[in-house]
């Protein structure tokens, strides 16, 4: 297994990047055939010049880019484009809006836990029906737009978990951090060296127990996928008995922070453990990491989480997707559209890693030298992700949302002991089944 460590100090410069970062953040996981419909174009053939309109989510550093790579499109012969940039809150009511009005942008920027219901309501173009380069994407994630048969999106940019530690901290405690095949076990073993040899004064790591996206982790290690293709859970009380349990343990030891310091810091990114020193490491997506660096005065590296190389975990996540209308009276031009902000190398430049790590190995590469000190160890780190990681089975089926969001509460009851661990299974269960 291909591994890298790398240590990157905070930059002044970098504090920019944070609102970009925890934009994305917003909607990293939270995520039938579409026809061309009734008004729909001829799909598959050259792109006509009739114009297209583009809706995406975002802030202003991400329109600004997209912008300009559109009007680069333009330019280079593509159709007219009209751009609808929009703000994550509100984006979702007006798709639903357009989508009951069948007036739908023609290229659409889908998340992964929102794409299967608007595929279900056939409102999105089966992408089979045009011509779209997909094979420089990596490996991955080339089936991720995936619904049923068909394939409805398109991945713009990437991102991933990784384990995150504070390198100065360990340095000084003379430990270092678990890499190459390791378990949970071994995490729970180096929290506990990194809260005995600096004498109680920092946690060796951040409490992941409400975080499903872990406890999905946890369940892969098995070679299990964590939902069956029908979207039922595959994941047994006893998996969720033993995830509660083993984060219970490290939080009676001191290992992990108690419950009121990891409900404090709950969504608040620069207060965190990890942020502040306080805790050796941490979980994050990898845009996350690259906002971690501008709130934190420490030199932090990203590394693979728990691995098991017959049964890797981990898996390349879309931050975003590409989709196009099932109305769109252009598909084709469409689809060059979406072809261009992926593949072309000059929107490669232009866009960068303002949506994320790009989902190819190709542009990965071409913007190593170009971006910041910031954002270069996460596309390293994605490189390695792609090399070790193993694709998910499906999208995230209609509930993931709200499964997600109870686990949170429930091991949050758990850590305040308003809750048994048995209870909280119980119930997470119960609204599962349900």
């Amino acid at each position: 297994m291909k591994t890298t460590r790398r240590a990157i100090r905070r930059s002044a410069a970098a504090a920019a990047l944070l609102s970009g970062a925890l934009a994305l953040a917003a909607c990293g996981v939270d995520g039938s055939g579409g026809g061309s419909g009734d008004d729909g174009g001829d799909a598959g053939g050259p792109a006509t010049d009739e114009e297209i309109r583009t809706a995406w989510w975002g802030v202003d550093n991400q329109h600004r880019a997209l912008e300009t790579a559109i009007e680069a499109f333009t330019a280079a012969g593509g159709p007219q484009v009209s751009v609808e940039p929009q703000p994550w809150d509100g984006y979702w009511d007006k798709l639903a809006t357009q989508v009951a009005g069948r007036d739908l942008p023609d290229v659409i920027m889908q998340a992964a836990s929102q794409l299967p219901t608007y595929a279900e309501r056939d409102s999105l173009l089966d992408l089979s029906e045009v011509d779209l380069d997909v094979s420089g994407l990596d490996e991955g994630i080339r089936e991720f737009g995936a619904v049923g048969e068909s394939t409805y999106g398109v991945v713009a940019a990437t991102n991933a978990t990784g384990f995150v530690t504070n390198e100065d901290l360990l340095a000084e405690l003379g430990i270092a951090a678990p890499e190459g095949e390791w378990t949970w076990d071994d995490l729970a073993t180096f929290a506990s060296e990194v809260q005995s040899a600096s004498g109680g004064e920092h946690w060796g790591v951040q409490d992941g127990s409400g975080d499903m996206i872990l406890f999905i982790l946890f369940v892969r290690d098995s070679g299990r996928e964590f939902y069956a293709e029908d979207g039922s859970i595959n994941a047994t009380p006893d998996d969720l008995r033993a995830w509660f349990q083993l984060w219970a343990d490290m939080r009676e030891s001191g290992a992990v922070p108690p419950a009121d310091i990891t409900a404090e810091a709950s969504g608040n990114l620069p207060g965190s453990p990890l942020a502040t020193g306080g805790a050796a490491s941490g979980f994050v997506w990898t845009q996350d990491y690259v906002a971690l660096q501008s709130v934190s005065d420490n030199a932090l590296d990203i590394a693979l989480p728990p691995y098991n190389a017959t049964n890797p975990s981990l898996w390349i996540n879309a931050a975003s997707l590409w989709s196009i209308s099932a109305w769109s009276g252009n598909p084709q031009g469409a689809a060059d559209l979406i072809d261009y902000l992926v593949n072309d190398p000059e929107a490669v430049d232009t866009l960068g890693a303002t949506l994320g790590i790009p989902p190819t190995a190709a542009a990965r590469a071409q913007i190593a030298e170009s971006v910041t000190d910031e954002e270069r160890p996460a596309i390293e780190y994605m490189d390695l992700v792609a090399e070790n990681s193993r694709p998910l089975n499906r999208l995230w089926p209609d509930g993931f949302a709200d499964s997600r969001t109870l686990m949170s509460q429930l091991s949050e009851q758990v850590a305040f002991g308003q809750m048994s661990v048995d209870d909280a299974v119980d119930a997470f269960f119960a609204d599962a089944e349900g």
